[in-house]
């Protein structure tokens, strides 16, 4: 049997065979299901534009999850020290249960605790580029566009956990703080969320699938669960038809003008 015949009669349960190992060896990997999550809005872009490398809205991340999340999770703090990135910054991106039932998909900047009513960030001491008061926080210099972070601790006293921010709501947000020459865009100030404790977190995000998660976001439009429909970067929707074009198309093609030349 010729390997074009074989694969048109085996190409099926062959593609779910090769399906299923994927699955079931990123879910063994993560020790998570389900194994990957589509990113549904706009918070972690780093441009107008889909980019390689950065978590785009229909993009599709896969998940790890994190035992003892203070000590394993790299916060950009540390990751700014030991010069450690993912996803075109600093630190980890962590999933989170949010007090709304949301879960959330943004980055761990840094893990706050309590001494006394001190604030104790940890990873920090004395770095040029940072500078932590009793009342708050700033990280010059952290989002792709050069950005200053506020962080404001007054409402967080007490509090143990992560401060969370979208690289994209650092970028574009409108809370500028003009004694300090920075924006607030921390997920505890904005959406006045609590630091994510450790029990809260779902997952670390690692790696990249390319558009395919538009797929499953437009069946959710349909159905009214979509509301940020508006928020695909240029050019995405483009790169899903030309990858299913690839993926069933040509194939198809290749197959029947095989058969064709054959007779």
């Amino acid at each position: 049997m010729s390997a074009i015949k074989a694969l048109s009669k085996y190409g099926t349960i062959i593609l779910v065979a090769v399906i299923l190992i994927i699955i079931a060896s990123i879910t063994i990997y993560g020790g998570i299901w389900p194994p990957a999550s589509v990113v549904e809005s706009e918070s972690m872009q780093h441009s107008s534009e889909w980019q390689f490398g950065v978590i785009n809205t229909g993009d599709i991340v896969l998940l790890k999850k994190v035992n003892d999340p203070v000590k394993n999770i790299i916060t950009y703090v540390v990751g700014r020290e030991i010069d450690y990135r993912t996803y075109g910054e600093y630190g980890q991106v962590i999933l989170y249960n949010a007090p709304d039932g949301e879960v959330i998909i943004h980055r761990a900047m840094f893990y706050l605790s309590w001494n006394n009513g001190t604030p104790v960030i940890s990873g920090y001491h004395n770095q040029s580029w940072m500078k932590v008061t009793d009342n708050y926080v700033i990280i010059y210099n952290c989002s792709y566009n050069g950005r200053n972070l506020y962080v404001n601790l007054q409402n967080l006293r007490g509090q143990d956990g992560f401060i969370t921010v979208g690289d994209h709501n650092l970028a574009t947000s409108p809370f500028f703080i003009a004694k300090y020459d920075a924006y607030v865009a921390a997920d505890q100030n904005i959406f006045g969320y609590p630091p994510v404790k450790p029990d809260k977190v779902v997952a670390v995000a690692y790696g990249q699938i390319p558009w395919l998660g538009l797929i499953k976001l437009n069946i959710m439009r349909i159905y009214g669960e979509w509301p940020y429909y508006n928020e695909v970067p240029r050019y995405a929707y483009d790169y899903l038809f030309a990858t299913l074009f690839v993926i069933f198309v040509i194939p198809y093609i290749s197959y029947y003008s095989y058969k064709k030349i054959k007779r």
